[in-house]
């Protein structure tokens, strides 16, 4: 019974497809672009366009009985999932794993909408599903704040006090393998996932400094600043004005919260820890 993982090569969708082929279970990769990793086989689906979705279900030599959900930053994800969902279902899909995020707008109810409106969907529909709900990524120190680290130093946010759980791409993956192979080993199926450690970003840019051996530094920005530039980055403006809420909420302790739910599963890899690991990716330019 094969998993289709989709959104194509992204972080934890590569990390859940080497652990289940390490275990024996077959892997079929969807990707509009076609860039997945070497190795697995992958077929063509676009959110964009709905005819691609079938594809999904005729690949020769793999049953589909697993659907990994991922939208990228595509705002309003619901109407694309409801139609996946629907034909995975006449297709005999057992189970739906989804990975959503850990904000109160992805609560499954009448006022969620993103990723938070599939669970809400997935829920209503009575289907066999787990919702993952990470906190933020403790990759995205690289991802998105490495090359100003290692041109000026500095990491720029609008949360210089609130303090993150930041959780690492394998903890993730491995909840997702769970939810595929080990389902009942999860505590529930809507988990809050965190990591080991818990940093505001002036803590991270001191982790930074004690393992890089030279100053990296916190810069606080405004709510304005940061909204402008996700406008800038060309975010829809409604999109651009969440994400910085978020960062708002997260600076009055909206993710430390998460350590008080009893939804939440700690992860093994802590930030401090993963920053040591993989120091030489943030070498000064």
């Amino acid at each position: 019974m094969s998993t289709l993982i989709t959104g194509g090569g992204s972080q934890t969708g590569i990390a859940l497809a080497k652990l289940l082929r390490a275990s024996g279970h077959p892997v079929l990769f969807a990707s509009r672009s076609g860039r997945v990793p070497d190795g697995f086989e992958s077929v063509k689906l676009d959110w964009s366009d709905p005819s691609t979705y079938e594809e999904a279900f005729k690949a020769p030599g793999h049953e589909v009985k697993y659907v990994y959900l991922q939208f990228g930053g595509i705002y309003d994800p619901l109407p694309a999932a409801k139609s996946l969902i629907e034909l995975a279902v006449k297709r005999g899909v057992k189970r739906f794993v989804l990975m959503s995020a850990s904000g109160e707008s992805t609560e499954k109810g009448p006022n969620s909408f993103g990723t938070g409106a599939v669970h809400t969907y997935l829920d209503a529909q009575g289907l066999d599903y787990v919702a993952l709900r990470p906190t933020w990524f403790i990759e995205n120190f690289l991802n998105l704040y490495g090359k100003v680290i290692k041109e000026h130093n500095v990491i720029e946010t609008s949360i210089p006090t609130g303090r993150i759980p930041f959780i690492g791409v394998d903890d993730i993956a491995q909840t997702a393998f769970d939810a595929i192979v080990n389902v009942e080993k999860l505590p529930n199926r809507e988990p809050i996932l965190v990591g080991a450690d818990l940093l505001s970003h002036p803590e991270v840019a001191e982790a930074l400094t004690k393992s890089l051996g030279r100053t990296i530094k916190h810069v606080t920005i405004t709510k304005e600043e940061l909204t402008n530039r996700y406008l800038a980055f060309g975010l829809p403006e409604l999109y651009a004005k969440h994400l910085a809420m978020v960062c708002e909420k997260a600076e009055n302790g909206a993710e430390e919260e998460h350590l008080n739910d009893p939804r939440t599963i700690v992860g093994k890899v802590g930030t401090r820890e993963w920053i040591e690991k993989h120091k030489e990716a943030f070498a000064a330019l």
